[in-house]
C-alpha cells in the first residue's frame, strides 16, 4: 500500500539534512559564540555557596589518560581559590570547570616529584594572562620550592618578553609574570605546621611517608567549621590519621595493587623489565586503596574521595576496584572522583557531589 504522505516526510527530512549540512559552518560558529559567551562569563567561585569546595581538577598519574590531567586539588573556600598540586593539564582542566587561573590566591605543593609540579609553568602563564596579574603566582611548598619555582621562570623568560612585546603592559604587566615562591621547613618531630592563615582560612602542613622524598606533606584546610585534608602522595601514615581527626572529608591517594600487579605482569613479560621495576618499587612509597580507607576510619572523616590513580582507571568500571578495596576498610561514603567533579562542604551543613565542565 503506497503512502504518499509517508514519502513526503522523509522527503523533507532529507532536504533539511542536506540544508544542515550545507550550512554546517554557519551552524558550528553560532554554537561556538552561545558556548565562548558563557565559557569566558563562567565562575564556579561565585555559583557555589559559601564553604568549602574540593574541586578536582586532576585525578590522573604519570600512566597516559587523556580523560585525567596530572595531580591537582582545587579548594574553594568562601570566595579564595587555592590550589594544591600542579600536574600537566590541571590549568586546561580547571578553565573548562570554570575556575579561572586569575583568581587562584596561592598554590600549594605536597612535595616535588615532576607529575606534581609539571603543570606550574601553564597555570602561572594563565593566571598572568587571564587578570591581567600584577603580581606572580604565589607557591608555597617545602624546601626547594623556589628552586623550582626559578627554574620555570628561568625557562619562561624569553617568552614572557614576547607576551609583553605583543599585547602591551596593560595586558601582560612584566611585574605579573611567572611564580613567586615560598619554602617551609617541618620542624622536627613536629605534628604540623600552620602555612596559611587569612580570612577565616586556616591551611595546616603535616608531615607524610613518601620515602626517598624526605619532605613530603599533606595539608588540612579548615574554614567555616568545614574541613578538608589533602593526603599527597604517601605510604601508610600515622601522621596523616592525627591531622585528619575529624574532617568532613579526606582527599587521598590509591594505588590498586591487584591493578599493578597486572601492569607489572604485562610489563615483564613483553621484555620491558625496567618498567616492571617502577610497579614493583611504586609500592613501597604509596597507598593501597585499603590503606586509604583505614585512614579515614582511624580519623572518623566524614567521607572519603580517591584521586591520583594507579594505575589510571582508563577502562570504565574499574574505579569500581579502587572504591570496593576501600570499602573493605571504611563504611562512610568513598567516591573515586574524575576531573571536573567536586564535592562541596557548604558552611550551613550538608555535602553534595557534582559535575562541572566538559569532560
Amino acid at each position: 500500500m503506497k503512502r504518499p504522505w509517508l514519502i513526503g516526510v522523509l522527503a523533507a527530512f532529507v532536504v533539511a539534512l542536506i540544508a544542515a549540512w550545507s550550512f554546517r559552518a554557519d551552524l558550528a560558529i553560532m554554537a561556538l559564540k552561545r558556548a565562548a559567551q558563557s565559557g569566558v562569563t563562567a565562575s564556579l567561585v561565585d555559583e557555589l555557596p559559601d564553604g568549602l569546595h574540593a574541586a578536582f581538577c586532576g585525578t590522573g598519574s604519570p600512566l597516559p589518560d587523556r580523560t585525567r590531567a596530572g595531580p591537582c586539588l582545587a579548594v574553594i573556600a568562601g570566595e579564595r581559590l587555592f590550589v594544591f598540586d600542579a600536574g600537566e593539564g590541571a590549568s586546561e582542566t580547571l578553565s573548562l570547570m570554570g575556575l579561572s587561573p586569575g583568581r587562584i590566591d596561592a598554590v600549594f605543593l605536597t612535595h616535588l616529584h615532576s607529575d606534581h609540579i609539571d603543570g606550574l609553568a601553564t597555570l602561572a602563564l594563565q593566571h598572568w594572562a587571564n587578570a591581567s596579574a600584577q603580581t606572580p603566582l604565589r607557591v608555597i611548598g617545602p624546601e626547594g620550592t623556589t628552586r623550582v619555582a626559578a627554574g620555570f621562570n628561568e625557562a619562561y623568560a624569553i617568552d614572557q618578553g614576547y607576551r609583553t612585546a605583543h599585547h602591551g603592559e596593560q595586558v601582560m604587566p612584566p611585574s605579573g609574570f611567572g611564580l613567586a615562591a615560598e619554602d617551609f621547613v617541618m620542624p622536627e618531630g613536629a605534628a604540623q605546621l600552620v602555612v596559611y592563615d587569612s580570612g577565616g582560612v586556616r591551611i595546616a602542613a603535616f608531615p607524610v611517608s613518601h620515602a626517598p622524598v624526605a619532605n613530603a606533606v599533606g595539608y588540612r584546610i579548615d574554614y567555616a567549621g568545614r574541613s578538608i585534608v589533602v593526603s599527597g602522595d604517601t605510604a601508610r601514615s600515622s601522621s596523616l590519621a592525627r591531622a585528619a581527626q575529624g574532617a568532613d572529608l579526606l582527599v587521598h591517594e590509591a594505588l590498586s595493587t591487584e591493578l599493578n600487579r597486572i601492569m607489572q605482569d604485562a610489563a615483564n613479560s613483553g621484555g620491558r623489565e625496567n618498567v616492571g621495576a617502577i610497579f614493583h618499587d611504586i609500592l613501597s612509597y604509596h597507598s593501597s586503596p585499603e590503606d586509604a580507607g583505614a585512614a579515614a576510619a582511624e580519623a572518623h572523616v566524614g567521607a572519603l574521595a580517591l584521586t591520583h590513580f594507579l594505575p589510571a582507571p582508563a577502562v570504565p568500571g574499574l574505579d569500581q576496584v579502587f572504591v570496593r578495596a576501600a570499602r573493605s576498610t571504611y563504611d562512610g561514603p568513598v567516591w573515586a572522583m574524575r576531573d571536573g567533579d567536586v564535592i562541596s562542604l557548604p558552611a550551613a551543613g550538608g555535602l553534595r557531589r557534582s559535575h562541572h565542565g566538559r569532560f
